[in-house]
């Protein structure tokens, strides 16, 4: 019987220097990557055909986003200079008729900005750079305001699904914070949630949770709802949360880079009644993680596949594609290569339960010690060989005693 190929790479592009954190660009259409630095190519995910080239930035560019604004399909880019937004329809059209395609300055000299997020309800578009969140109209040059209050820089920001008028960002001071919009002040301050800087965001809306995940590979999630309801309490006093208000931490042992959603699609009872999962990428491939009972499937696609260009990642973006599979661009950790993937998910059954079989006897593992042990090490103690012990002897020696009854005879005849 053919083997079920789980994992398609759709294309791999080579850059011209390793981008293992750069922020990259996915939806269910189509897929951006850096190109020469300063420009970006559009790739459409189901067609091979060559990328739409997009110029405008004179810095590097260091974060992307795809979205919708007003109904309209949406690419962000940023770099030193500028936040640009280019619209879709409009580039494709300009490329058809042989003009170069222009986009729309919303940001100037913001520094170098690592994140981007956009709003499709309001309009809004959040840059991260530095320790700071500059707020900007995304259909015109205009800053709507900045949010300061972090100790170290931002790593993501993402506006609140279900209110748009809450944004919550994370930061390498290992905490987040939840801000109004509108007013520019903090709702809500986290203590420090890990050892390690704070590098993923992600909202459930099913159950208004929100998950955070972290440099060493720690998962927080947290309900809103909990803090949301304090909003109008106190006069809008500022809270600090403790530890005892994250609900559950899940340790993966590898930095979270991305935290995403996906409804399972599989045969197998046990996960199709498991709504409230969400996937995790990493550095060496994909975990499922179920929030209820906090249950960790390793499906790790980077060692189950061996023909793929990536072999360590450094940075995900992950959308929806078609027939419920899902598609990731991943980029190399130690490389120059970038790889759109995709996930067959009608596989999940067999994806997800793999990595917990044991391994066949032609798939055993070898593990070579990268130190010595250490002196006291009690993998150093070695068992003691013992003989058999002779039997002990009950009852008398007979030559021993025999010299002793015949002493007693001669004395006795004397």
């Amino acid at each position: 019987m053919a083997a079920v190929q789980y994992f398609i790479e759709r294309f791999s592009v080579t850059c011209n220097k390793p981008m293992p954190r750069l922020q990259l660009a996915c939806c269910p259409s189509h897929c951006a990557v850096p190109w020469q630095d300063k420009s970006i190519r559009i790739y459409e995910n189901n067609n091979l055909q060559p990328p739409l080239e997009l110029t405008g930035h004179h810095g590097n560019v260091s974060a992307m986003v795809i979205g919708m604004v007003r109904d309209r399909l949406v690419f962000c880019s940023a770099s030193e200079d500028y936040v640009i937004v280019w619209d879709s329809d409009r580039c494709y059209r300009r490329s058809r008729e042989g003009v170069t395609a222009s986009g729309r300055v919303v940001g100037t000299l913001l520094g170098k900005v690592e994140h981007l997020s956009l709003c499709p309800l309001s309009a809004k578009l959040a840059a991260g750079s530095g320790s700071r969140v500059f707020l900007l109209n995304a259909e015109r040059e205009d800053v709507l305001g900045v949010l300061k209050a972090h100790l170290g820089p931002v790593t993501a920001s993402e506006f609140c699904p279900w209110d748009v008028n809450l944004l919550i960002s994370i930061s390498e001071d290992r905490t987040f914070k939840i801000w109004d919009v509108k007013k520019g002040d903090i709702l809500f301050e986290s203590a420090v949630l890990s050892a390690y800087p704070l590098l993923s965001l992600f909202f459930v809306e099913q159950n208004s949770q929100f998950i955070t995940g972290s440099g060493d590979g720690q998962v927080s999630n947290t309900h809103t709802h909990t803090h949301l309801e304090q909003k109008h309490e106190r006069n809008h006093r500022k809270t600090r949360m403790t530890r005892n208000e994250v609900r559950g931490t899940v340790e993966t042992a590898k930095p979270v880079l991305k935290i995403w959603a996906q409804k399972l699609q599989s045969s197998h009872a046990s996960l199709q009644q498991k709504a409230s999962c969400v996937w995790i990428g990493n550095s060496d491939g994909l975990y499922l993680l179920d929030l209820d009972t906090s249950e960790l499937f390793e499906v790790a696609i980077f060692l189950l596949t061996g023909d793929l260009s990536i072999s360590m990642a450094g940075s995900w973006a992950v959308s929806n594609g078609l027939g419920g599979n899902m598609c990731c661009l991943v980029t190399s950790l130690f490389g120059t290569s970038i790889a759109l993937l995709e996930v067959n998910s009608a596989g999940l059954e067999e994806l997800c339960f793999r990595m917990a079989m044991d391994f066949s006897v032609d798939e055993q593992l070898s593990v070579v010690p990268s130190s010595p042990l250490m002196t006291m090490s009690p993998l150093n103690a070695e068992l003691a060989k013992h003989g058999r012990k002779p039997q002990r002897k009950i009852g008398w020696s007979l030559q021993k005693h025999s010299s002793i009854f015949i002493y007693c005879c001669l004395k006795y005849l004397g």
